[in-house]
């Protein structure tokens, strides 16, 4: 929502040119006005911009930096007694000392007020509001413009006291946001090298501490285009630090690449790509499934008697846990393994011939800080 400035003037009138202090009302009836000059001061200056007049200083606030252009389609708020009315800006002229708002009465009582010293409340809210929030009976919020039949609360925006909905006047949970077309809610960053996200807490401390969920998109690479990795991230330490993205337990990159720092349960677990000898099919395998956390590595012995294991083995696998296949070629013979030294990587095979002439295959059961549970009962 645009910024919304407000002063209380201390005089009023319905005629005339405003002096310092004062602006002026060109109707005593305020609901059948048309214009409304405000004077420079309590304002430092108005001056002329783009979209009309911007207001650029005060005694207390610099507005230059704060607030935004004044111009046709802004919302005049005046409060007195008790009563508001309100008022569309169709244009704006500059003079010396003051400015004049030719204005279409939107709402207000059809009162005249008194003239003189009194309490009044004025306030603008810049053009391309998106919607100012009216206190009434139904919680209702109104666009900027407040013109009847536009965009309202039964068909845009609902606070009902609890839970705010967009689309829809009945919002069921905290926000509830309805389309008749495809559901979007787009968060963006301004930043060309940043990350767009959304977080997650539980703990109620009013602080932003132990946020403790997060999902971004993440271009903190600086992709022109705008591309990134989307990241699921946890934050599970015992303290009051926030999850950030390189807490990600899942990500998934722009090219499609999915990791996950964890454990992945699924009933069914296939690739599937195109197929390779067949246009318009695909092909789809499935995974070998087992009661253990398996690796393997296969290949062919020809000439010489020894399996030589990956050397990073001695650290991945338990020693345990290793068996052997062989499967001799062209003829049978008999193979056996001799002996298996961890140690070096080695597993030396025997055999009824002087020329070793076989595949094989050496399965064995990974390391892990906890063992696979084959069998578990079942959450109630």
């Amino acid at each position: 929502m645009a910024s919304l400035y407000q002063n209380t003037f201390s005089y009023v009138s319905s005629s005339g040119t405003p002096v310092s202090g004062s602006f002026v009302i060109n109707n005593a009836q305020w609901n059948l006005a048309t214009s409304i000059a405000l004077h420079d001061s309590p304002f430092l200056t108005f001056g002329s911009g783009s979209g009309g007049i911007q207001i650029t200083g005060s005694s207390d606030v610099n507005f230059a930096s704060y607030y935004e252009a004044l111009g046709p389609g802004s919302v005049i708020f005046i409060t007195y007694s008790g009563s508001t009315w309100s008022y569309n800006v169709d244009s704006i002229s500059d003079s010396t000392g003051y400015s004049t708002f030719t204005v279409t009465n939107l709402t207000g009582p059809a009162i005249t007020p008194n003239s003189g010293i009194s309490t009044v409340g004025f306030s603008i809210l810049p053009a391309g509001a998106g919607a100012a929030i009216s206190n009434d009976a139904n919680n209702r919020v109104l666009t900027a413009t407040g013109v009847q039949g536009a965009i309202n609360a039964e068909t845009n925006l609902v606070f009902d006291g609890t839970n705010l909905g967009v689309g829809t006047a009945s919002p069921l949970l905290l926000a509830h946001f309805k389309s008749g077309s495809n559901a979007q809610i787009l968060i963006e960053s301004d930043i060309d090298t940043s990350i767009a996200g959304v977080l997650f807490k539980t703990e109620d401390s009013d602080t932003l501490v132990r946020v403790k969920g997060g999902i971004y998109f993440d271009n903190s690479g600086g992709d022109s285009w705008g591309r990134g990795d989307f990241k699921i991230a946890l934050n599970n330490l015992a303290s009051n630090t926030n999850v950030s993205p390189s807490d990600a337990i899942v990500t998934i990159e722009q090219g499609g690449t999915v990791t996950i720092d964890g454990t992945l349960n699924a009933d069914i677990k296939n690739f599937d790509i195109p197929h390779p000898s067949k246009e318009g099919w695909r092909l789809r395998y499935s995974v070998l499934e087992g009661p253990e956390y398996g690796v393997y590595i296969r290949g062919r012995l020809y000439g010489n008697n020894t399996i030589e294991l990956p050397e990073y083995w001695k650290d991945l696998v338990h020693e345990d846990s290793i068996t052997v296949q062989l499967t001799p070629i062209q003829t049978s013979m008999v193979h056996w393994v001799e002996d298996i030294n961890f140690a070096e990587g080695k597993i030396r095979v025997g055999a009824e011939c002087a020329l070793v002439n076989a595949f094989y295959i050496v399965h064995a059961e990974r390391k892990v800080e906890e063992p696979l549970i084959i069998e578990y009962k079942a959450e109630e």
